[in-house]
């Protein structure tokens, strides 16, 4: 891809230079002959229509690449969803993450670290130990499924979601306490969703 862009650059590069040397051979040349009064304005008017194919691509491959991006993003944006709304069923409705939707990132940050605080503080009861390790248990091989998917995003986004697969596995495996790895998880969903609000990489309204 960087190289078809590289060429694209090149090319219309070339295309303004052509067009440049055309207008000059115009302005200043004999209109009277062929070259400068016929072949020079249809080697102008080609230049020019190439100039534009080339821009309104390059406009749609961008929006393309986007679009597909964002479809990405969403599609592991479910899973962060699906983990804070069913992991946290036993805190206090004050402290638990809302709808987590990439449009209200700012919203998403505050919640999640107060969610954060009040695990420190408080710590999580038998019953939501138990259920985040069930899920880890259940979704650690998705996740890391995904990890391709996230690479495809930018390189913030694979690194925060190694750190939630790192640390999903983690509980999976009972190797480092519930509460400290749930935490590491969280800080990690704050990185993911704020790399997204950075790289306008979400759903409007969703």
């Amino acid at each position: 891809m960087r190289f078809e862009q590289l060429n694209q650059k090149v090319f219309s590069k070339v295309l303004i230079f052509a067009l440049v040397v055309l207008s000059i051979v115009a302005y200043f040349g004999d209109k009277g002959s062929f070259i400068v009064g016929n072949l020079t304005p249809e080697l102008m008017g080609v230049c020019i229509e190439l100039l534009i194919i080339l821009w309104v691509f390059d406009r749609w491959q961008v929006n393309s690449k986007k679009r597909r991006l964002v479809s990405l993003e969403r599609r592991l944006r479910e899973y962060l969803i699906f983990f804070l709304k069913h992991s946290f069923k036993n805190v206090p409705a004050e402290y638990r993450v809302g709808r987590f939707f990439g449009v209200d990132h700012d919203k998403n940050i505050k919640q999640i670290d107060k969610l954060i605080q009040y695990v420190k503080s408080n710590g999580l009861d038998e019953s939501a130990l138990t259920s985040i390790q069930k899920h880890c248990l259940r979704e650690s091989r998705t996740l890391e499924n995904l990890l391709p998917v996230a690479s495809e995003l930018t390189n913030e986004h694979f690194k925060a979601w190694c750190r939630i697969v790192y640390f999903i596995n983690s509980i999976a495996s009972a190797h480092e306490p519930i509460s400290k790895s749930t935490i590491d998880i969280l800080q990690n969903i704050k990185r993911f969703d704020t790399e997204s609000y950075k790289r306008k990489l979400y759903v409007d309204g969703e």
